[in-house]
């Protein structure tokens, strides 16, 4: 496995993803709310709708791209595992829509970034429902390893990858 400190290099746009209205698909969101503007990293709130930020994103010019969302893969709920965008690609892993496959090949294309997905493993993604137990305690995990409160982004999120 990788790890943060190891992917997270040059100017770095973390891209967050999930609909908060649809129980733990809203993890990306609440790690936005969480971190935006206690990092030096450009974060985007890009809700259910990334491709509206693609030319924000392009104009910043970015060395790296992290894509935080839920993600479909073999594990537990609450699970956390980072991603390339080749494991996207190649089937390894499913998010809950198409969209990020494109999404991912237009941006490393435009921006010819370094693209990486923080995946968390969602419970329910339930209409009407709150973030589960489990993603919860992860979400937590990632704002505490992503806050400038620990001076910079530390190697591993430890307990939760």
């Amino acid at each position: 496995m990788l790890n943060l400190k190891a992917i997270l290099k040059g100017k770095v746009v973390i891209l967050c993803l999930g609909n908060p209205g649809r129980g733990d698909d809203g993890a990306g969101s609440a790690i936005a709310s969480a971190i935006k503007g206690k990092t030096d990293c450009e974060v985007i709130d890009a809700g259910v709708t990334p491709e509206n930020y693609t030319g924000v994103i392009i104009k910043l010019k970015p060395d790296t791209i992290l894509i935080i969302d839920t993600v479909l893969f073999e594990g537990r709920p609450g699970e956390v595992r980072l991603f390339s965008g080749e494991d996207l690609r190649s089937g390894k892993i499913s998010t809950h829509d198409v969209s990020p496959k494109l999404l991912i090949e237009y941006l490393r294309s435009s921006t010819n970034a370094k693209i990486y997905i923080l995946g968390i493993r969602p419970k329910s993604n339930k209409l009407g429902e709150t973030l589960s137990d489990e993603v919860k305690e992860a979400v937590d995990k990632i704002v505490l390893h992503l806050s400038p409160a620990q001076g910079k982004v530390i190697d591993n999120i430890k307990g939760v990858c």
